[in-house]
């Protein structure tokens, strides 16, 4: 499958109309911008390599 790159232009006007979201223009730079940034931090996560085995810690210490 050929990688294509993250359109946020195509998910909002897409995804609005399934969502029934009326977009006003001067809103759409803000979705698109936070679309993009989401899409970069989703790209850092899918980087990590995880084993099969992997298992979450059962407690959470800072």
């Amino acid at each position: 499958m050929a990688y294509k790159p993250f359109d946020a232009d195509l998910l909002i006007d897409a995804s609005a109309p399934l969502l029934h979201l009326r977009i006003e223009p001067e809103f759409r730079a803000g979705i698109k911008l936070n679309l993009k940034t989401a899409s970069k931090m989703a790209a850092l996560v899918e980087q990590i390599r995880l084993e099969d085995d992997a298992e979450p810690a059962p407690v959470y210490r800072p």
